[in-house]
């Protein structure tokens, strides 16, 4: 019952940050949020996000996240109405890029047959 109740509130952080994000923010590159992992207690938050660049580099994106944690959090004590509201860290999702070399190394080897 208690995991329910985690994935529910996990969701709803995913889609309220995305929102924060989109609307208020103006990050280098494209940022969305992929995943969000909440403790048992839901005073932590780990928020896995994607960055799309130009350049290869997303530490800028990441970086300007992490400096906004604080802003980020005040939108979000807002705007989710939870009791307490859990603190965030923000980690690079490169599972997409993952699957992206893991696709093209398939096809180099179809190719090479």
């Amino acid at each position: 019952m208690m995991a329910r109740r985690i994935q529910r509130v996990e969701k709803n952080l995913q889609r309220i940050i995305g929102q924060i994000i989109d609307e208020e923010l103006n990050p280098p590159g494209l940022v969305s949020v992929m995943d969000v992992t909440c403790d048992s207690g839901l005073t932590q938050a780990r928020v896995a996000v994607s960055v799309y660049t130009k350049t290869d580099d997303v530490n800028p994106a990441v970086d300007y996240l992490a400096a906004h944690v604080g802003f980020i959090r005040h939108e979000l004590s807002i705007r989710a109405k939870m009791r307490r509201t859990p603190k965030i860290r923000f980690i690079l999702d490169t599972s997409l890029e993952d699957g992206q070399s893991m696709i093209d190394y398939i096809a180099d080897l179809t190719d090479s047959r």
